[in-house]
């Protein structure tokens, strides 16, 4: 029963919804946006938050409003015309004439999507045709439950003065249709299985992250609607320009009003994105409290030998080259004597050109000593210049410091914002292992290093594509003895040439890839020993599966439901807009994860690192050395994670009260009253022994704290 004061406000909202005229459009696409809805909460690859599932449906929903109800006018519009009259303005069609025109809508739809049923490799230019028609069928179809609705009302005089006015029946029905989408899905489950039972679609949610949840959903509805709406005005105000200076140009004025604002729009956005691109590597260059002096090691980049400044290297070169391993910290996990490993880092900003950047590294190797190595990594970082920590220390300690991994970087700036810098990367990838094979192959044989290459992520993307288009081939002519891809992208071009036609692409079988290093015992004895480079991609990591295209056109992970990858739920069905919604909340969520805390589950690749490089590299290890390995590498990541969260704390401390005193007239640059990194490490132990809970989250594959330290 509603409360009392719930009442008197539904009594006085309905009558207005009666009240209000609405176009048949907005009914359409809100029937649209209400179908929608539960397709928005299907299961995805992972776990999403509830405020993460209130943002997919406000978008997903939107998105569908707007198409949906565009294709209805469109309808209108036909059936307008129909009619002989090319005056729109201010007109309906007869009912006659609307029917008529939906019928087609819908029915051109329905014979598209029976003659081009969907194809993962079918060309774009189909699935658009596809994706138009779909939203064509569904502009018609709403339209027709629309006009019947109209129609059944104006029947009976108790409801005639609700046509064109029933707001609340077309939410009703769109809720209904909804409801029939939700029964099917769970039919298809009981039928296929439900794969992963513990994975539900959206996390348990607290009360206040509920009610944040649903202002997030509400806000990222209307958010676009305003965009869109903007959008709309821009149109409808060069139209009527157009109508009012060239003349009746009813039918191509919308048109070329839509054009002109999406070309604002497009050229808003590359201005924004340029500058966003700009400030990202500005910040990617700060001097972090945590790191803030070069190494006085003379085996490393931006120490007492290196040709590279300390200040070219960026954040994550940085931090790279301080926290580089000592023979007797190795020592101390295997048990064997050790010697100093070598890392270098041919910064971004260290030289102008690909080039150069290149000569620059090797240079910096034969300055360093990187060629009396028996191992020598270059490890292509991601875009933001990052090598994953867990595989340099695991490869110093399983080599016992005999080892140089070399990072050459190739933009400073997040993997989403280098996407267009990956040429450049693979590129400068190929040069510097180039000039690595023509220094090694002067050596006398016996003093010869095995050259492997390493890849994570749009790292992973960079070190595989150095083979297109030519083939696996193009590795042995460079002399890389193997490699390790973890997490590989789905736009590697080498890597969907191998998918896609493996024989022609890797004819000796060099290249394999699987979900876990422990699934090799699976292959024969032939396939391991052929095999050099060893690609590791998750069933559920959404990178690998992740594609513009999902827009418009099913990927091929989501196939027949008996034939989907494992842990791809098998009763969700694709849908136009809102998988590839729900596919990118996947994406922000499978990057995520704890210090410490090793799980195989989306992006996360440090709990298969070691296994992965020992199968890769072809290097021996007993059970003991493995898991004392494994152990050092949690406890060092908790710990430069705590030490950078720290630092960070004390110097924004230190700053705000600095700029304070400056306010006072005091001239001080250094408040020393403030204890330095060392002293707050007892701190930091008395927090954690004292139960005060010391949370920290790795972010877009970066070890960064970010979260806080909460008392």
């Amino acid at each position: 029963m509603a409360s009392p004061h719930l009442r008197p406000i539904v009594q006085r909202l309905l009558p207005s919804l009666r009240a209000t005229p609405t176009l048949p459009s907005v009914r359409a696409g809100l029937i649209g946006a209400a179908v929608s809805v539960a397709g928005s909460y299907a299961r995805g690859l992972l776990p999403r938050s509830a405020t993460d599932q209130a943002l997919a449906t406000g978008v997903s929903a939107s998105a569908h409003y707007l198409l949906t109800a565009s294709s209805a006018a469109a309808a209108e519009t036909v059936a307008l015309y129909a009619t002989g009259d090319h005056s729109v303005r201010n007109r309906r069609p007869p009912v006659s004439a609307q029917l008529l025109a939906d019928l087609s809508f819908l029915s051109a739809g329905l014979a598209v999507e029976r003659l081009w049923p969907p194809d993962p490799d079918e060309p774009l230019q189909r699935s658009i045709g596809r994706f138009v028609a779909h939203f064509a069928m569904m502009g018609g179809a709403a339209n027709i439950l629309v006009t019947a609705v109209d129609e059944a009302l104006g029947a009976f005089g108790p409801t005639s003065r609700w046509r064109n006015r029933t707001l609340a029946v077309d939410v009703a029905l769109g809720a209904g249709l909804a409801a029939v989408g939700v029964m099917g899905r769970r039919r298809r489950a009981v039928r296929f299985g439900l794969v992963e039972p513990d994975r539900p679609a959206v996390e348990r949610s607290s009360v206040p992250g509920t009610v944040k949840a649903a202002g997030v959903g509400a806000a990222a509805g209307v958010g676009l609607l305003v965009v869109v709406g903007t959008e709309q005005i821009v149109a409808r105000r060069t139209a009527a320009l157009l109508h009012g200076h060239v003349g009746s140009v009813e039918v191509g004025s919308p048109w070329l009003g839509h054009a002109v604002a999406l070309g604002l729009f497009g050229g808003l956005g590359v201005w924004g994105l340029s500058t966003v691109k700009r400030r990202v590597e500005r910040n990617g260059d700060v001097v972090e409290a945590a790191y803030p002096d070069a190494p006085t090691s003379p085996h490393v980049t931006a120490g007492p030998r290196s040709l590279i400044p300390f200040d070219t290297i960026g954040k994550e070169g940085r931090r790279f080259v301080v926290m580089a391993l000592t023979p007797a910290e190795i020592t101390a996990v295997t048990g064997r004597p050790a010697q100093p490993p070598i890392r270098i880092v041919a910064g971004f900003e260290a030289a102008p050109t690909t080039q150069e950047r290149a000569d620059l590294c090797l240079a910096e190797m034969d300055a360093l000593g990187a060629f009396e190595k028996s191992v020598i990594c270059v490890a292509s970082p991601t875009g933001v210049g990052y090598v994953s920590y867990v595989f340099a220390e695991a490869l110093e300690y399983l080599t016992g410091g005999d080892c140089a991994i070399v990072m050459p970087q190739y933009a400073l700036v997040p993997s989403a914002l280098a996407l267009g810098d990956t040429g450049d990367g693979a590129q400068l990838q190929r040069l510097v292992l180039l000039g690595i094979a023509d220094r090694v192959r002067r050596m006398p044989v016996a003093d010869r290093p095995r050259v492997v290459q390493f890849g994570e992520s749009l790292g992973a993307q960079v070190a595989l594509d150095i083979a297109y288009p030519k083939g696996a081939v193009a590795f042995a002519e460079l002399d890389v003895d193997g490699g390790l891809y973890l997490g590989v992208p789905f736009r590697t071009m080498s890597w969907t040439s191998w998918i896609q036609h493996r024989q022609r692409f890797d004819p000796e079988g060099v290249m394999l890839a699987v979900s876990e290093p422990g699934v090799l015992a699976d292959y024969t004895e032939v396939q391991r020993q052929a095999m050099r480079h060893l690609m590791v991609v998750h069933h559920d990591d959404p990178v690998n599966k992740f594609g513009y295209r999902i827009v418009v056109r099913p990927p091929w992970w989501m196939g027949r439901p008996d034939s989907r990858p494992p842990k791809v739920p098998r009763e969700v069905l694709w849908r136009p807009i809102t998988t590839f919604v729900l596919t990118l909340i996947d994406l922000k969520n499978g990057m995520n994860f704890r210090p410490g805390t090793f799980e195989r589950r989306g992006h996360d690749y440090r709990i298969d690192t070691v296994d992965a490089i020992i199968a890769a590299y072809r290097i021996t290890a007993t059970e003991a050395e493995r898991r004392a390995i494994e152990e050092a590498l949690r406890r060092r990541e908790v710990d430069w994670a705590r030490r950078r969260l720290v630092a960070r704390k004390f110097a924004a401390a230190r700053d705000s009260i600095n700029a304070t005193l400056s306010k006072w007239g005091v001239n001080v640059t250094t408040l020393e009253s403030l204890p330095d990194l060392e002293q707050v490490e007892s701190l930091v132990d008395a927090a954690v022994a004292a139960n005060e809970p010391l949370d920290f989250m790795v972010a877009d594959h970066d070890p960064t704290a970010v979260a806080s330290l909460t008392t």
